[in-house]
């Protein structure tokens, strides 16, 4: 219990910093786009990113609410590579931004598999590890997207 309560208060103060609205408004949603982004950073290296890959991911893009949201991939060799912007597309490079200045970011670097909800040019909330994506991150986007299992 104590680890979905850290979960859910790691997603909330991501949520909730001013230093990530700040730099999520100046990039701003694409026009048109309506749907929640999520996106997956892992590493090659990570054997928790191995059984997303091969377990998770395969079952959630199955499922009716991957299909009301963008899902995007940030999946470099290496966790060092994760931090570094080369590695983000140029779009997302700014949730990587926002990320490294946040508390969480700081503490929690580049531990995977890492999700990042993304609502209205905002990161809404964080999550790491397969636990936290069953028990957190997968009904938090059944609930944006008002999907059902």
């Amino acid at each position: 219990m104590f680890k979905r309560r850290s979960v859910i208060a790691v997603g909330l103060s991501l949520a909730a910093a001013p230093v990530l609205a700040r730099t999520a408004a100046a990039q701003g949603p694409a026009q048109g786009t309506t749907k929640p982004m999520l996106i997956f950073a892992g590493d090659e290296t990570s054997e928790a990113c191995k059984v997303w890959r091969t377990q998770w991911e395969p079952l959630f893009k199955q499922a009716p609410v991957f299909q009301k949201v963008d899902y995007r991939v940030v999946f470099p060799k290496t966790p060092a590579l994760l931090l570094k912007p080369a590695s983000w597309p140029s779009d997302l490079r700014w949730v990587l931004d926002a990320f490294l200045m946040s508390q969480v970011g700081v503490e929690q670097g580049a531990e995977t598999p890492r999700f990042f909800l993304v609502q209205g040019g905002q990161i809404t909330f964080t999550a790491v590890g397969n636990n936290a994506w069953r028990d957190v991150m997968w009904p938090t986007l059944l609930d944006v997207t008002n999907s059902k299992p």
